[in-house]
């Protein structure tokens, strides 16, 4: 009878494909931050429509993709959708979502993935002109279309992606945020503050001065009765010092670029209470002990940059990446840029060019060239960044001879081997892991700092490729179960980089580990948690041991998350060459300079420093163009 019944239920529905009656069916897939859910509506065996009906993706990211493949699907009765740069979590996601639920109608899903995309009449190149050309539409690049369009100034903005936002979007949008008002309202930070007077000045160079000045400070805070906690643009650039200090393994010391770091912290306020203009709200509370937050997160912060540009008439042209430079008597005057058909396009440029391309971190190959904090990097790490994020405006400034500082710095993050989870979701994973092995399928360290952010002097960059393999019983499954329902089951569904099983002999076969090297791994490791000691690598804290079905191994790899090497720019946002001359007409800020994180990530600072080149940039390439 089920067999007779399935038999109808499939005849009724190609009569239904084949009458011309119109049906909808459902499909659902696992995006970046959990399920996908689509309506796809079906006439004479044609998709007539695509709704997307759930979804929790990252709003800005992940917004276009959403928008725009549900009737690029209608439009060319295809799913050859690669075309679609940025999300491509969310991409590939909905894209499956779609297939499964044509499969239920009984369109031939395959014919839908080859099918050849409906031609549009090829563009004449563009050969245009403007004021300022702005390479980039990330925050620094936004940040300077925002501020030449003020000065009256026509500007283009190229994007080499399909969506607005960059490496930015992807942040928490973190800013350094002075306010008294904020500071009032917390408790007074006295014992925190009395390490500064132990500094010796002599021992911070050109930092000196500051640290003078922030002691004096500091002393005058606590002689007196003051409410509220201390805190000032000094001790700010103390603290981003101190965090960003470091050499690479070959012992080169990390530039802190003390002219660039001082003018952007000063103008801090300035940069906020110009935002807080063009409608973007500050949290009022602290991110930490410098940082605050936009009220929406970074997508708030690239809305209110992409409004306050195009307000003023800035033109941004997505899917544009800019390839070379164009010079006249020295002075650089435009860009060759390539769309997403190849075709060529030329933007001259009245006042200058703004490079704002980020960093090269989506480029495994440039990555494994010049890195230099990690001895199991190479050229099969992922990226957290976008796609387009290799390095172009690196490689187009060196043909102009610019120079190149720290190329070797970079930093990781700990996340699901290629794209398998988010930071978010891997933290959760860290945080109820019970112990960690290499590829090897032994320990390396201490297993609870074998996660977050990683630069030179970090155990798992130095693992091979990088990965390394987060180990649990039935206490990592429930945790994470209970973190987030239905946790297990979302990340098994992404992929064979996580997996659930009966034994930890199944799960580590499952993963290409050495059996027998993990079970004595863990075994050891039993006797350690037991014994509530760790003789080999010093931890401290067990959450028990490993012991009890179901049994859970999710590989990890470090990701590239952003490199700090890049051009070299003046105060006002100039490029420079090797002898330190500045290059006319070429500007540059974001991630795609170098000297302002140091050795290691700096979360609010490294925004704020970004939007304030950008802002220079963008101001000083228009009145160029007077």
């Amino acid at each position: 009878m089920k067999k007779l019944l399935g038999v109808l239920l499939a005849l009724t529905m190609v009569l239904c494909v084949l009458s011309g009656e119109a049906e909808t069916y459902t499909g659902e897939a696992e995006g970046k931050n959990g399920k996908i859910c689509v309506e796809v509506q079906v006439e004479e065996g044609r998709i007539a429509d695509v709704q997307v009906t759930e979804q929790k993706e990252t709003a800005g990211i992940a917004d276009a993709p959403l928008a725009e493949i549900p009737a690029f699907v209608v439009e060319n009765q295809s799913l050859a959708v690669d075309a679609f740069a940025g999300a491509t979590v969310t991409r590939d996601a909905l894209v499956a979502a779609i297939e499964m639920a044509a499969g239920k109608a009984g369109l031939d899903v395959e014919a839908l993935r080859n099918a050849a995309v409906i031609a549009e009449e090829a563009e004449e190149p563009a050969e245009e002109s403007a004021d300022v050309i702005v390479l980039g539409a990330g925050g620094a690049g936004l940040a300077a279309a925002a501020s030449a369009a003020e000065q009256g100034a026509s500007v283009i903005v190229l994007e080499a992606n399909g969506i607005v936002g960059g490496a930015t979007i992807r942040s928490g949008g973190h800013l350094l945020v002075f306010d008294d008002a904020i500071n009032a309202s917390m408790d007074r930070n006295d014992e925190g503050l009395k390490k500064y007077l132990d500094y010796d000045a002599a021992s911070f160079g050109e930092w000196g001065e500051t640290l003078i000045t922030l002691q004096e400070q500091i002393r005058q805070y606590l002689d007196s009765d003051q409410a509220g906690r201390f805190d000032s643009v000094e001790m700010a650039l103390i603290d981003h010092f101190m965090k960003g200090s470091g050499k690479d393994l070959d012992g080169n010391e990390a530039t802190n670029d003390f002219a660039l770091l001082k003018a952007a912290f000063e103008g801090t306020n300035d940069v906020n209470e110009w935002l807080t203009a063009g409608g973007m709200e500050i949290q009022q509370k602290m991110y930490n002990a410098h940082g605050g937050t936009p009220v929406g997160g970074a997508a708030a912060l690239i809305s209110t940059l992409q409004s306050m540009a195009e307000k003023n008439g800035a033109r941004i042209v997505l899917n544009m990446r800019g390839t070379e430079l164009l010079v006249e008597d020295g002075q650089v005057k435009g860009v060759v840029a390539v769309d997403d058909r190849g075709n060529r396009h030329t933007y001259h440029a009245n006042g200058g060019v703004v490079i704002a391309t980020g960093g090269f971190q989506s480029n495994a190959a440039m990555v494994a060239e010049y890195q230099k904090i990690g001895t199991g990097l190479g050229v099969n790490n992922a990226s957290t960044s976008p796609k387009t994020n290799i390095g172009d405006g690196i490689t187009m400034a060196s043909s102009l001879n610019a120079k190149l500082r720290d190329m070797g710095f970079i930093v990781t993050v700990m996340e699901g081997y290629h794209e398998g989870s988010s930071l978010g979701e891997f933290g959760k994973i860290n945080a109820n892991s019970q112990l960690t092995v290499n590829r090897d399928g032994v320990r390396f360290g201490d297993d609870t700092k074998n996660a977050g952010m990683g630069v030179a002097g970090t155990a798992y960059v130095n693992q091979p490729d990088g990965l390394v393999y987060f180990i649990g019983d039935a206490k990592m499954v429930n945790g994470l179960n209970a973190a987030a329902e239905g946790f297990t089951d979302t990340m098994t569904a992404r992929g064979d980089w996580f997996v659930v099983a009966d034994t930890l002999e199944e799960a580590a076969e499952a993963m290409e580990l050495d059996v027998e090297t993990v079970l004595a791994t863990v075994n050891t490791f039993n006797g350690y948690a037991e014994a509530g000691e760790d003789p080999e690598f010093g931890r401290t804290k067990f959450n028990g041991k490993v012991e009890e079905a179901p049994f859970c191994i999710a590989r990890g790899e470090a990701h590239y998350h952003l490199t700090f090497g890049g051009l070299t720019v003046d105060t006002e946002a100039r490029v420079l060459t090797d002898s330190d001359d500045v290059i006319p007409g070429l500007y540059a800020a974001g991630d795609v300079l170098s000297g302002l994180e140091g050795a290691a990530h700096q979360s609010g600072d490294c925004i704020t420093t970004m939007l304030y080149y950008g802002r220079v940039a963008g101001k000083n390439a228009a009145e160029a163009a007077r």
